[in-house]
């Protein structure tokens, strides 16, 4: 017995709690109707408020923005930007948005006069909202010791304006549409044709004010081109003025030649001439130096006379005489005639050679001279046309800088003049950056509010959060509400639930409503007590039962007297009221306070029978409490008591003991171990699970066996159609 209670302790401290989808499905279908009334009244509410909300129009319109701001005249015009598409739209589309814009439409509109800006509530409820605030930043300040603002506040104009702006923003949508050059302006209003209004307003001033900046900056650039064209222009003129100085100075005449091309062409003539003469020189210097030292017939020495023909030719018929005078002489004989012809002729030749080569030699001299001083003449005048060409070459390169600088100026010059004129013409010309490709209109029917949508939200809404409050009451709620969580959570037979029938707040049920016919219902919920605990003891007899609960208010004594109804119908049984601190049957069976009961007979010698009670409606004996007594525990526990349900059981076939809630005192755990069966009362939907739990572990700790658990107050209509089906098969729910 005792390794039972300890495995079935061991299965609840460790038994994980399953959710059961079924039991939140039908706690959702119980309370349907308080759901249902919950969102029929958060939707009428609802559609009270919606109804007074004013209904908002919205109306589009298209701008194509173009990349290049180019004219008929010019692909470079004074306006462009240099940057990419992507910087330039985003550009745009922030400019689309600027303050600037959105204060000339309400200026150009006269927004600041527009009925839906103009509630007097919004504007009275915005100034007491600013009046609050600052108030509050200002407790604040001084609590802190910051330091004061000593500045003047806004003004009233100031502050409407800003609020304008912001009613202004919060209304108004530019939405680029991607991967184009398109842009969506779109406006929200009560008035559809102020909604038009504004966004075609927007539209055109972004476009204005882009023609209006670039009219400004071509009347500055055509303001700059003008006084940078008379500077140019003067500088021109100093610059030619300057050039034409320096040519009437240096006295040049051919510009376009140049001096330098002639003093060069000199310099090469000079080195070439003077390379020749000192060549010239050098060589005859040679033939010179070579005649002084040899003999002057010397064959070698005609060699350096090969330009004269004379020499050549006296050089000849030396070598023919002399080869002539050879063979004579080896002939003939000093003194033989043909010797001595041959000798004067070789003597004769030989003197005209050697006259025609002094003579030569003589023309050489005077020749050397001549081209020395040639060659000294050359040199002077070399280095006297190198120095000329030095000046030429400064003078020249003076003279490029001053027409250089006069080309820059008059290329300068030109280039302003033809800007300037290109400037002039397309000043007039207003090239658009941007253009309608739909122009916003007055809408017909309004974007919002969806006041159908607004109402089906608020249904689904209302009836998901009174759903979801159901979910969590149902989750929260600790207690016992059916057979299956008392026999997996208690590990306990469920034998029955007792109906709740409405009373009288502090009012007791009817004594003998078990005999009642209107209350059908509750009878035969007793009568199915009885039935389960006769079908436990079918292999035995408990003659005493313990009727008992964890707290007070549970429905124990109305429990034990309706049981004790229900036996006495088939067997003969005795009621005791064993709860000695506070007892209830006495005065529920109308006894008057000072009967006798189980305090006496334990306390004294008094006999049990003198003080039962004899009920002659339901036939069952009644054992009351008797006086009060403080040590009920002890007269429990005392050998007096078990002598005295000994004597009893002789008499009476059941006996029925409602006991004190045993989570109060510990009287119950007394009598749980001296009785044959304890049956557990439990008030549904009231009684916290774990105090429950507690109290039949105590009671099995004890020794106490727990026959079943008894579900009291039960509302049937919440019992998920277990039981109460099968009454209403009989038509005994029909009672009232």
């Amino acid at each position: 017995m005792n390794d039972l209670i300890t495995q079935m302790n061991a299965q609840e401290s460790t038994g994980e709690k399953q959710i059961d989808i079924g039991l939140y499905i039908k706690a959702l279908w119980r309370s349907k109707w308080k759901i249902a009334m919950f969102s029929f009244g958060a939707t009428v509410i609802a559609a009270l408020v919606i109804l007074r909300l004013p209904s908002i129009y919205e109306s589009k319109a298209t701008l194509y923005i173009t990349k290049d701001n180019a004219t008929p005249v010019s692909k470079n015009n004074g306006f462009d930007m240099d940057m990419n598409a992507r910087e330039y739209l985003q550009t745009q589309f922030s400019i689309l948005k600027s303050e600037s814009l959105a204060l000339e439409v309400i200026n150009k509109l006269q927004l600041n006069n527009a009925p839906e800006f103009n509630n007097e509530e919004d504007t009275q409820s915005t100034a007491k909202q600013e009046t609050s605030l600052s108030l509050l930043k200002q407790s604040i300040k001084e609590f802190i010791g910051a330091p004061q603002n000593t500045a003047d506040p806004a003004s009233a104009e100031e502050l409407k304006l800003q609020n304008l702006l912001k009613w202004f923003n919060q209304n108004i949508s530019i939405k680029p549409i991607a991967f184009t050059q398109l842009v969506e302006i779109q406006f929200e209003a009560e008035d559809p044709e102020l909604a038009a209004d504004v966004v075609n307003a927007l539209g055109n001033a972004y476009i204005n004010s882009f023609l209006q900046a670039k009219m400004e900056h071509t009347d500055k650039a055509i303001e700059w081109l003008q006084s940078r064209n008379l500077s140019v222009s003067q500088e021109l003129a100093d610059a030619e003025a300057a050039l034409q100085a320096f040519i009437t100075r240096e006295q040049i005449v051919n510009l376009d030649s140049g001096m330098q091309s002639l003093n060069e062409e000199t310099l090469k003539n000079l080195n070439e001439r003077l390379l020749e003469v000192r060549d010239q020189r050098i060589r005859l210097e040679n033939v010179l130096n070579q005649t002084q030292s040899s003999d002057i017939l010397e064959t070698g020495i005609l060699s350096q006379f090969s330009e004269s023909a004379t020499l050549q030719a006296l050089g000849n018929a030396e070598l023919t005489a002399e080869r002539q005078f050879n063979e004579v002489s080896q002939r003939y004989g000093p003194k033989h005639p043909k010797y001595i012809t041959a000798q004067t002729e070789l003597t004769q030749i030989r003197t005209k050679l050697a006259a025609q080569i002094k003579t030569e030699l003589s023309d050489l001299t005077q020749k050397l001279k001549n081209l020395r001083q040639t060659e000294a003449s050359l040199k002077n005048e070399l280095s006297s046309v190198e120095g000329q060409f030095l000046n030429d070459s400064t003078k020249e390169a003076e003279l490029n800088k001053l027409k250089a600088n006069v080309a820059r100026l008059s290329e300068l010059n030109e280039l302003i003049s033809r800007r300037f004129k290109e400037l002039d013409i397309t000043s007039d010309f207003n090239a658009e950056n941007a253009r309608f490709i739909d122009v916003a209109k007055p809408p017909v029917y309004p974007v919002k509010p969806a006041k159908a949508k607004l109402l089906a939200v608020v249904v689904i809404l209302s009836v998901g959060f009174a759903s979801f409050i159901v979910l969590v009451l149902t989750f929260l709620n600790d207690t016992f509400r059916r057979s299956v969580e008392v026999e997996e959570e208690l590990k306990a037979k469920f034998l029955g639930l007792v109906p709740k029938i409405k009373t009288k707040k502090n009012q007791n049920l009817p004594l003998h409503i078990y005999f009642d016919d209107e209350y059908r219902l509750f009878t035969e919920a007793v009568k199915t007590i009885r039935t389960g605990h006769m079908l436990s003891q079918l292999n035995r007899h408990d003659a005493v039962t313990l009727v008992t609960s964890a707290v007070p208010s549970e429905g124990k004594s109305t429990t034990s007297v309706n049981l004790a109804f229900t036996f006495g119908q088939m067997e003969k049984v005795l009621l005791i009221d064993a709860d000695l601190r506070k007892p209830s049957l006495a005065k529920r069976f109308g006894l008057p306070a000072y009967q006798q009961g189980l305090s006496d007979v334990l306390n004294t010698n008094l006999s049990a029978d003198s003080c039962i009670y004899h009920d002659e409606q339901s036939g069952v004996d009644l054992l009351p409490a008797g006086h009060y007594t403080h040590n009920a525990l002890e007269l429990f526990a005392g050998d007096k008591f078990s002598r005295l349900l000994d004597e009893l059981k002789t008499k009476y076939t059941k006996i029925v003991i409602d006991s004190a809630p045993c989570q109060a005192v510990s009287d119950t755990l007394v009598l749980a171990k001296l009785a044959d069966s304890v049956i557990f009362v439990v008030k549904a939907d009231s009684t916290k699970k774990q105090l429950v739990k507690t109290a039949v572990r105590r009671i099995r700790d004890a020794g106490g066996v727990i026959e079943g658990v008894v579900l009291n107050a039960a509302d049937t209509s919440k019992q998920s159609g277990e039981y109460s089906g099968y009454y209403d098969y009989y038509g005994y729910s029909e009672s009232k």
